[in-house]
Formats: structure tokens, sequence, C-alpha cells
């Protein structure tokens, strides 16, 4: 088992005494600054890096607590869609010390781990051997790197989440944070898998989640009401990272208009139906993130460390 990442600080008691600013979206950055629509992200850690870590510093800049490696889709499952499977390590190490090197002194670096894209038996060709084989791997690499959490995101199976959170707790005592996504429908919110948030919460937190909640799929005025649910619970910390808005097609791509002034106003709803940190998904950029350092001045204090906040907005591109 790897040892805990040499920061002092500790995400889950830094949660539970002030509230605790994440970065905004990764993909969202990526791709204005020119990847493609159906390129994987991750072979920039070693051909673009320059770029990766500017994106890095801006979320720092706007104010962020924590922010996430680019390694969103860095399980060997995953890469293998690119043939980039005998890549794993390297993707994961390469985008953990890189962005540990950009991590600004009391900030916190996350490892990402995102879903593989597949189903587990029977609805799909993989066993859960295979899934905790491949989380293992990608949590291998970003331990390696020197990542101070593992944070599991946009999870639509409760199954898939647990493979990943059993593979996290197996590598590394560090601290590991668990974001389901679901879907809303007349009945209420579920997953994919058409599991209730009470049931997900509950299942992560007996295997060993140290902080749970939900990111993507919805814009921040659904995310209002699914905070609710998510607060009633668990008596975890709760982490909420909505989308900006509904995005709205615009010829061949998705656009998003909602402004970061009403993305704040949501957010500050939010926070006092009791989310104990926040941030960004989909179409959420730094500005976004300063804006809410800005808000939440009070609530967040300095740093992770306690050293004076930076100049929100500084990282707006």
């Amino acid at each position: 088992m790897s040892a805990q990442g040499s920061t002092t600080t500790d995400i889950r008691r830094l949660a539970r005494q002030r509230l605790v600013l994440y970065d905004g979206g990764m993909g969202t950055m990526l791709f204005a600054a020119g990847l493609l629509d159906g390129e994987s992200p991750e072979p920039w850690n070693w051909e673009k890096p320059e770029v990766v870590d500017g994106i890095y510093r801006a979320y720092y800049e706007a104010g962020s607590d924590v922010v996430q490696t680019n390694t969103f889709g860095g399980t060997p499952i995953k890469l293998s869609e690119r043939d980039l499977q005998d890549r794993t390590h390297d993707a994961n190490y390469l985008a953990a010390r890189n962005l540990k090197a950009v991590c600004p002194p009391g900030r916190l670096v996350a490892g990402d781990v995102g879903p593989t894209g597949k189903f587990l038996q029977p609805m799909g060709e993989f066993t859960r051997e295979e899934f905790d084989a491949t989380f293992e791997a990608q949590v291998r690499g970003l331990v390696d790197g020197g990542v101070d959490l593992i944070s599991i995101e946009t999870m639509y199976s409760l199954q898939e989440a647990l493979c990943a959170l059993r593979a996290a707790k197996k590598v590394t005592s560090m601290p590991v944070v668990v974001c389901m996504t679901f879907d809303r429908n007349p009945r209420g919110f579920f997953t994919l898998m058409g599991e209730t948030v009470p049931q997900c919460l509950q299942a992560l937190k007996e295997n060993g989640a140290d902080i749970v909640g939900s990111n993507c799929s919805h814009g921040s005025p659904v995310y209002v009401e699914l905070v609710k649910l998510l607060r009633d619970s668990t008596d975890l910390p709760i982490i909420v990272q909505p989308n900006r808005g509904k995005p709205v097609l615009e010829g061949e791509s998705m656009s998003y208009k909602q402004t970061a002034e009403e993305f704040v106003d949501d957010m500050e709803k939010i926070v006092a139906l009791g989310a104990d940190i926040i941030g960004g998904c989909c179409g959420t950029t730094p500005e976004f993130i300063g804006r809410l350092r800005e808000k939440f001045a009070d609530r967040l204090g300095g740093g992770a460390d306690g050293a004076p906040a930076p100049a929100a907005g500084g990282g707006k591109r």
C-alpha cells in the first residue's frame, strides 16, 4: 500500500472545517486549446504538457483549493480505444507529476478517475475483476506521480464506482472522493443503472469513500434540488460540481449559455443547503471558479494551508 501524499493537508479534515473549492471543466479548457472531438486528452500529458500545465495553473490562480489531473479516461480499458493501453502508467504518472510541480504550497492535487465507458457482465463483456484491475493500474500511476487524493467522478453505475473505490483503497490510504452522476425523471434521481441517491451514498460509505456527491449530467438549477437529497442521504462531506447550465446545440457543436453570475447564484443556494465542496463540470472555466472564490471568500478563507487567497479571476482565459 502506498503512503499518504507528502502534503500535511487532508481534504477530509478540511471539508469539515470550511467550504472547499474544486476546479472546473478540464475537457472544456482542452477543447478551447485545440483538442479535437473524439481525441483522447491523455496523450497531451506528454505531447503538449505546457498546455495542460497552463490549465492547471489557471485553476489554481482562480482560487481552486483542489485541481484534478488530466486523466479522466486514464484506465487501460478506456485508453485501449486509441491503442494506448500500454501507456497507462505514463499517462497517469505524468499528469500527476506535472500537476504536482505547478501546485502552490498548501493546495491539493487530485488524481482524476473517470468511467471506463463499458459495462459489467451480464450487460457488458467485463468482469468485476477486470474492472478492479483496470482501475488499480490507473490509481497506481496517479499515486506514483504524487497525488494527494483520488477523485472518482461521473460514475453512472454504482457497481463500477465500487470497483474504482476498491482499487483506490487497495493501492493507497489517501482520501478518496466519489461523485456519481444521476439522471432525473418524474420519479426522482437515478443512475443510468437505476440506483437511487441514498442507495449509492450508503454503499459508497460502507466501502470506504471519504467524501461523496455528484457531478455532471445537469446544470446548477437542477443541483439545487439534488443537493437536498444528497445531504439527507449521508453524514459524509458532500461535493457538488454542476455543469454550466443546460447546453444548446449550435450547428454541429454544443455550447453553454449560462453566465458566471447565474452559476454563482445557484451555487449560493447549493452551499446553503449543505454542500461542503463545490466546483464546476462541463462548460465551466477558471472565470467561474474565480467568481465562486469571490462570492464565498468568507467561507473559503485562504488556500488549503490557510495562506492568503489569490486574486479571484486571475486565471481567466
